[in-house]
């Protein structure tokens, strides 16, 4: 999967950063399998229309509908310009498979020592 075009951004009350993302190819029940290694996952298959929401702390959220090739991306505000490209590279390691997922782990680990560096010392605590 890869981003076609990016449709709408928006800076929300919190500081976060709102992007709106049409891919490719509609979003897979294997691309929320992925998702899991890094943060957390809920869906809801009932609905609908399956809606599942993705969660990374510090890093950013991701909401959408399976099966769908609009996704919406929240950057959080702690994280803006360390997780500018996160989305891209979950796009891009996901090709992968499991060599993938490790990449992405230790891209996200970096990142997080990164924020440590960057946040408040009350912050730094929150981060894992």
């Amino acid at each position: 999967m890869r981003i076609v075009r990016s449709n709408e951004t928006k800076t929300c009350v919190d500081g976060s950063l709102l992007k709106e993302f049409v891919l490719d190819e509609p979003l897979t029940p294997g691309f929320l399998i992925f998702l899991q290694a890094f943060g957390t996952v809920k869906e809801y298959p009932h609905m609908k229309r399956p809606y599942f929401s993705f969660e990374q702390e510090h890093f950013l959220s991701i909401k959408g509908f399976s099966g769908d090739t609009s996704i919406e991306v929240r950057y959080k505000k702690e994280g803006i310009g360390l997780t500018g490209d996160y989305f891209h590279l979950l796009l891009y390691y996901f090709r992968e498979g499991d060599p993938g997922k490790a990449k992405m782990l230790g891209i996200a680990g970096s990142i997080r020592e990164k924020m440590k560096v960057r946040l408040p010392p009350e912050d730094k605590e929150r981060v894992p």
